[in-house]
C-alpha cells in the first residue's frame, strides 16, 4: 500500500457493458440504473481486483459525471477513498467533492464557457446530433452524433476554438475545456503521493497522455493497443481475455510475477 498508485479508467479497462461480454461469461453486476444493470465484471477479474485494492492505493480515474460513478458499486464493498471523475475536472473524497480541487479545475472551464455556447448552438443546429446536449457538472460538454467523427472535424474547422478541443468516442461527442484532462488530474494527484510509483491503466483516448505520465502503463483492448506510450509498459495482445487482462497485469507487478 505504501509503495505503489493504481490509477485506472473505469468503462472498457476495469468493467464492462453487456455487449462486451460474451453469452458464456459469468459477470459479477458493478452498475445499476433503477433496476437495469448496465456494467459487470466477470468473477475472476472481480477476485483479483480485490487483491489489487489490498496490496496498493486504487484511484479510479474516470470521465462519468458524479451521478454516473455513484452508481458503481465494485465488488466486496470496494469503496476507493479518492476517485476522480468529470475527466479530471472535479475529485472525490470519501464520495464528497472537494472544493479546492473544484476551484483548480474550474478556470479551465470559465476560459472555455465562450466556446462552449457556440459549440453547443452548433450542435443543436446539426442533423447528426440526436442526443441531449449536456454540460456535464460544469466541467465539459456532452452528446451523441451520427458520424461523429465527421462532426468532430467539422467543428474543428469551422469554429475556430482555441480555448477547448473536441473529441470523439464512438457516437459520443465531447467538447472538453483546455486543462480539465485525465493526465492533469493524474499529476496533481501525484503530488500527494510524491514517492509512489504510478501504474496507470486505459483503453482509449482520453486515457493516452494518462498512461504517458506513468511510472507503468497498462493497455487494454482498444484505440491505444500496440502504441509505444511508457518505456515500461505492457499492453493487451490476441492472447488476452480484455475482460481480466487489466487486473491480472496489475497483479503480477504488485505482487513481482512481471519484473518491469
Amino acid at each position: 500500500m505504501d509503495r505503489y498508485i493504481f490509477f485506472s479508467d473505469l468503462d472498457r479497462t476495469l468493467i464492462f457493458s453487456y455487449n462486451r461480454l460474451t453469452p458464456e461469461d459469468e459477470r459479477i453486476c458493478v452498475e445499476k440504473k433503477g433496476e437495469k444493470e448496465l456494467s459487470f465484471m466477470t468473477p475472476q477479474s472481480a477476485d483479483t481486483f480485490a487483491e489489487i485494492d489490498s496490496l496498493c492505493r486504487f484511484i479510479p480515474v474516470t470521465s462519468r459525471s458524479e451521478e454516473q460513478y455513484k452508481r458503481i458499486f465494485l465488488p466486496f464493498g470496494i469503496k476507493p477513498h479518492l476517485a476522480i471523475i468529470d475527466n479530471g475536472a472535479n475529485l472525490l473524497i470519501d464520495g464528497d467533492l472537494d472544493p479546492g480541487w473544484n476551484r483548480t479545475f474550474s478556470e479551465a472551464f470559465r476560459k472555455a464557457a465562450d466556446e462552449i455556447r457556440v459549440c453547443k448552438e452548433y450542435l443543436q443546429k446539426c442533423e447528426n446530433t440526436y442526443f441531449e446536449i449536456r454540460i456535464v457538472d460544469d466541467s465539459f460538454l456532452f452528446t451523441k452524433c451520427k458520424d461523429s467523427d465527421a462532426v468532430a472535424e467539422d467543428m474543428r474547422k469551422t469554429l475556430g476554438l482555441t480555448n477547448s478541443g473536441v473529441f470523439t468516442n464512438g457516437d459520443k461527442l465531447y467538447v472538453i475545456p483546455d486543462g480539465i484532462t485525465k493526465e492533469a488530474a493524474q499529476k496533481e494527484l501525484r503530488k500527494r503521493f510524491p514517492d509512489h510509483i504510478v501504474i496507470a491503466a486505459g483503453d482509449s483516448p482520453f486515457d493516452e497522455n494518462m498512461l504517458r505520465d506513468a511510472d507503468i502503463s497498462v493497455i487494454n483492448k482498444g484505440e491505444l493497443t500496440g502504441m509505444q506510450l511508457c518505456p515500461k509498459q505492457l499492453t493487451f495482445s490476441e492472447n488476452d481475455d480484455d475482460t481480466v487482462f487489466v487486473t491480472q497485469t496489475v497483479k503480477k507487478i504488485l505482487t513481482g510475477e512481471i519484473d518491469i
